[in-house]
């Protein structure tokens, strides 16, 4: 079953984003004061930009425990049924067999 997840989507996007402004600021011919300016506007964003990622994160995760506690409910009450209906068949199969006896 596949999923689209749009958190891992996002993380990578910012993340990608980030390295691509990192190195267009490395390799941009600019002075060096030009570039230390850039670089220090740059690191001024990135706690904003950390906590952004960090709550979207935590937003998906969330997200994902919920769809789990979901799924393992189900499942459970499917195990619980095909549970009770196997002890079934198999009273069911001894009484048979008793009858028969």
């Amino acid at each position: 079953m596949s999923r689209s997840n749009p958190g891992a989507f996002l993380g990578g996007l910012v993340v990608g984003g980030v390295a691509g402004l990192v190195a267009g600021m490395v390799l941009a011919p600019r002075s060096g004061q030009e570039t230390r300016r850039v670089l220090r506007k740059t690191a001024a964003a990135l706690p904003e930009l950390t906590a952004d990622v960090a709550d979207n994160l935590q937003f998906q995760a969330q997200r994902w425990t919920g769809l789990l506690q979901e799924q393992w409910q189900e499942t459970w009450v499917r195990f619980q049924t095909a549970l009770s209906a196997g002890v079934e068949a198999g009273r069911q199969e001894h009484q048979r067999q008793q009858n028969r006896g």
